[in-house]
């Protein structure tokens, strides 16, 4: 439960010994579905699936439901509602502590397009902490943490989230609280969400990807 409403949360196991480490992962505006924008819940169960292959357990909450929002969210309608969808991720962030096989100090977030804002704004919560495309909005508000380690995302040609407007300004923010902590990758050529089969966008998917997997391992 969030709030008064009933949300739906799809868990990960690994086949093997679970390492105590739990991610939660936040989808964008187009929700966990694969569209005409994008192959989303493809991907995102795919960094699902990668991640207890390291011995996590992963979290993918169905934060829209709080809000009965279905998508692709209008722009227009996000921040209106980024009050009780933030509120529903800090509750699986709470839920996901509770889980078997999890260590409640040891909690990652990882969020892509409108998930990765939400994520930067709950970073409090986390240890390690993982947006890809992430837009910043009227900003990524504040934390007291100083242990967090960041990795940022970004495509160089996103005419959807301008990297100048967004990407840096967050990699700025983040550096100025957590500067041996905080690293970002901005791909050459790639759009947001990473989408396409030409070569800039496919080594910005598989690079990150990459990457991601590697900084949870090694920091969660």
């Amino acid at each position: 439960m969030s709030g008064t409403q009933k949300i739906t949360t799809k868990v990960f196991r690994p086949s093997g010994p679970a390492n105590g480490g739990v991610v939660i992962i936040a989808y964008g505006s187009e929700g966990l579905t694969d569209d005409l924008h994008g192959t989303w819940k493809t991907m995102i169960e795919g960094y699902a699936d990668d991640l207890t292959k390291k011995g996590f357990v992963v979290s993918v909450p169905d934060y829209f439901a709080r809000t009965n929002t279905t998508p692709p969210v209008s722009p227009e309608l996000i921040l209106p509602n980024r009050p009780a969808w933030q509120a529903t991720l800090a509750d699986a962030v709470i839920h996901a502590k509770k889980l078997a096989d999890v260590d409640g100090s040891r909690i990652g977030l990882l969020g892509f397009s409108l998930g990765g804002h939400l994520c930067l704004r709950l970073r409090a919560s986390a240890k390690v902490l993982v947006e890809f495309f992430a837009p910043r909005f009227d900003g990524i508000g504040s934390s007291d943490s100083l242990t967090l380690h960041t990795q940022i995302h970004h495509g160089a040609a996103d005419q959807l989230v301008l990297y100048e407007l967004n990407g840096k300004k967050i990699f700025d923010e983040l550096r100025a609280s957590y500067p041996s902590t905080t690293t970002e990758f901005v791909y050459k050529g790639a759009n947001h969400g990473f989408i396409g089969t030409d070569p800039d966008n496919t080594k910005a998917r598989d690079d990150s990807k990459a990457r991601t997997i590697a900084f949870f391992e090694a920091q969660l």
